[in-house]
């Protein structure tokens, strides 16, 4: 009964955020056609789609970004769009190609072609790219994307310190799921292992340009650890209260095969401070996490708070770091936790690029 009060009440706590949250668009379309078709059609085509075969397109020597493709247009935020035109590819890590404008057009200019812009593939039954927060380091993340992610964990506690090593790698599918694979690596001691590999599928279930809420099924696999696996499902949130705040939260059941009673339900939540519009900065946050098992009695519910920093590594933010030190809040068998997670964000570009 427990489990199920807690899950009541973030439900409820998602439907007065969810209620609240309406999209906003002041650009004027009107005005922003009249200055894309004078100073981004010749290379971005009148439609939005570049035609590969005009010679303006050929001396440019790469393709020009395709404005008609829902995919692409919903998953870029309004935000980096404005920052390109206004201050070129090159601010941003991509193409040196595309001239910085914001000599030529003025602030408001720079919105009402940014919202034309947007207004040129049907992108509403896609994730505004808006949602694609910043990745924390243990609350789920709720926007589908393609991304690929390294955790590595140090668990200081008595006797020898506990390692644990995450690959995932998470693809984008059709409109708004993604498909996701983790490999877990763990060793304590002289004992190192693949412990387990998670399969699983995400799905954006709502979103408007200020929340996203989502959820997930994931198939935990036992390969060297020992035990028959777990089923982990859980629904994950994420919006923007102002330009300079974000936050997430999910909440996890993990349901071990051999008996669904002996599992635990997670609840976690993040506040992130964004000061600043360029991605190639340093963003502190703060979590906490809180577990208790669904055969609860006093005193099992764990807590602990995380506070983090996330460094974008590059122009673009497309590759980022996020260090972070786990502090229990409550009587646990470890001292400190330490985290260290590297992002890939490989829709936006190689890993390489615009360093």
């Amino acid at each position: 009964m427990r489990c199920f009060s807690v899950g009541l009440a973030f439900a409820a706590a998602l439907s007065q955020l969810l209620l609240s949250a309406a999209p906003s668009n002041a650009a004027d379309i009107d005005r922003g056609r009249e200055i894309y078709a004078a100073n981004c059609a010749v290379c971005h085509g009148a439609s939005g789609k570049p035609d590969a075969g005009s010679a303006v397109v050929e001396g440019l020597g790469v393709m020009p970004a395709d404005f008609s493709d829902p995919l692409f247009n919903s998953r870029e935020p309004a935000a980096d769009w404005e920052m390109v035109i206004k201050y070129g590819g090159h601010a941003m890590g991509l193409a040196e190609q595309m001239p910085a404008q914001g000599d030529v057009l003025s602030d408001e200019n720079v919105l009402e072609v940014t919202g034309y812009i947007k207004s040129l593939a049907d992108t509403r039954d896609y994730p505004p790219g808006e949602m694609n927060l910043m990745l924390p380091i243990r609350t789920k993340k709720a926007f589908p994307e393609d991304e690929v992610v390294y955790v590595g964990r140090l668990t200081d506690q008595d006797g020898d310190n506990a390692y644990k090593q995450v690959l995932e790698i998470e693809k984008r599918i059709g409109q708004r799921g993604q498909a996701i694979l983790e490999l877990v690596h763990e060793s304590e001691g002289s004992v190192s292992e693949l412990a387990e590999i998670e399969v699983g599928y995400k799905h954006a279930l709502s979103f408007s340009q200020k929340h996203i809420l989502s959820g997930a099924a994931v198939i935990a696999i036992p390969v060297e650890a020992e035990g028959d696996g777990e089923l982990q499902t859980y629904l994950a949130y994420g919006a923007r209260l102002s330009p300079s705040w974000i936050v997430q939260s999910s909440l996890r059941l993990k349901f071990p095969f051999e008996r669904f009673s002996d599992g635990e339900l997670e609840l976690a939540g993040i506040a992130h401070y964004v000061h600043s519009p360029w991605p190639r900065r340093v963003f502190p946050a703060f979590e906490v996490v809180a577990t208790t098992p669904f055969k609860s009695a006093n005193g099992d519910l764990e807590w602990t708070a995380l506070p983090q920093i996330r460094i974008g590594l590059t122009r673009g933010g497309h590759v980022a770091l996020n260090l972070g030190m786990e502090f229990p809040l409550s009587d646990q068998s470890w001292d400190q936790r330490y985290y260290v997670t590297l992002l890939w964000d490989f829709a936006d570009g190689s890993f390489f690029q615009g360093w």
